[in-house]
Formats: C-alpha cells, structure tokens, sequence
C-alpha cells in the first residue's frame, strides 16, 4: 500500500513509500488452529479408547 508519510514505509529502492503488510488473516488462523486442536483432542479420545478396549480384551482372555 502506498503511504509515504506512515513511518514503517520504505526509505529507499524502487518501492519507496510503500508499506508492506503482513497477509496473514488472524481470525482464519485462529478458526484453523482451533478445528486442527479439537480434531487432535478427539483423535486422541479415540486411540485411549481403543488401548483400554484392547486392555480389558487382554484381562477377559486370562
């Protein structure tokens, strides 16, 4: 974006008086870490489960 007053803006070189932004969109980023969080959180209910599933078979076939 073009702004030569705002003091970030770039001093020298061919893009003089722009000022880079990040394109970073905090509120999808935000949404996607917590959905990747959640999936983990129930993938890993899932894998406990199964141990004990598994454990207890163990324990009957003694």
């Amino acid at each position: 974006m073009y702004d030569p007053t705002h003091p970030d803006a770039i001093k020298s070189g061919p893009n003089t008086g722009y000022v880079e932004y990040p394109n970073v969109n905090i509120v999808n980023e935000m949404v996607d870490l917590i959905s990747a969080s959640r999936s983990y959180e129930a993938n890993s209910s899932v894998v406990q489960g199964s141990k004990e599933m598994f454990a207890k078979a163990l324990e009957i076939g003694r």
